[in-house]
Parts: structure tokens; sequence; C-alpha cells
């Protein structure tokens, strides 16, 4: 039940929503190692109340976040003590690289309101590996800054030339 869509929790229609939802808690846990609602027990009404009512940590906020006596936010997997030792070796480095587009990525998959998530796992997917060329991300608000901070990174070599030159001809004249 914690990994359940709020609108399959109150019993409305199941749709691709529902698909990228649970990706998106998927993606959440390979990223911080933690779940992302803080659940203090394993009782259904609690985990209803918690997963409809209450927002989840960013995720570039969760793995800086201790965790705390009595936290049943961990994923249920074997591996779940392993991959909390991973990330937590430089937690502030992993915060920085989840910072931006990639808590914007996760938290549309994981909205409460399901014509908020993505239209289909393949725009989820897309946005992924938009992000993982340094290309804007459907995600984010597409702002001038946003998309010239994206294109600066690509193209870093060829932006530097371009401002040594145009530098140089102002200096000449």
């Amino acid at each position: 039940p914690a990994d359940a869509t709020p609108e399959q929790l109150r019993g409305e229609q199941v749709t691709t929503a529902t698909d990228v939802y649970s990706l998106g808690i998927l993606l959440y846990e390979l990223l911080t190692g933690r779940r992302p609602y803080r659940l203090t027990s394993r009782a259904v009404p609690e985990i209803v109340r918690v997963v409809c009512e209450s927002e989840p940590l960013r995720p570039s906020i969760a793995v800086t976040r201790p965790l705390e006596p009595g936290d049943t936010d961990t994923p249920t997997t074997g591996h779940a003590d392993d991959t909390r030792a991973r990330r937590t070796r430089d937690p502030h480095r992993l915060r920085r690289r989840l910072e931006g587009d990639l808590d914007n990525i996760v938290l549309k998959a994981i909205s409460k309101e399901p014509a908020r998530r993505y239209a289909s796992v393949d725009q989820l997917a897309e946005d992924v590996r938009r992000h993982l060329a340094g290309l804007p991300v459907l995600a984010r608000h597409d702002t001038l800054g946003y998309r010239t901070a994206k294109f600066v990174r690509r193209h870093r070599g060829a932006v530097m030339a371009a401002a040594a030159v145009f530098l140089a001809l102002v200096a000449g004249i």
C-alpha cells in the first residue's frame, strides 16, 4: 500500500498515470535510497493519510535528511542498507546532482494529481534521457535563462571561444 497512488487508495480509476506514478516512486527510491513518504507505521489508514495528504520531500533534500529512530521509509528490498551506505558517503555532493532537473522530474512523476503527471511512460523516459544529455526537460518551467544555461553547459568550449573573440573585437575597437 505504501507504493499505491493516491487515486488507487481512494478507489478511483487506474490509468497510465498510475504507471507513471509507480515508476516515479521507483526512481525516487533508486536516487535517494528511501521512500518518498515518511511513514511512522504500516497501518493502512496511516498510509492512506500520508500518501494522500502529505507532500514528499524533494529527492535532493531527502538524501541529506538523517534517519530517525522508528523510520519506516526505507525500501523493503534486501539491499536498502547497501544503497543507503553508498548514498551517504557524500550526501551533499549527491544533493547537488539531484537539485534542479532530477528533483522536478521525480516530483512531476509522483504528483498527487494524475493530470499533473507525465501523460505517458515514454514522456518520463524522454525527460530522463534529456536530463542525461544536458538538454532542457519538460518537468521544468521553460525560461530563457534555463535554456541558455543548458546550452552553455553543453557547449562550454564554443561559448568561451565566442566570448573571447567578442572581447578581442571590443578591445580592438
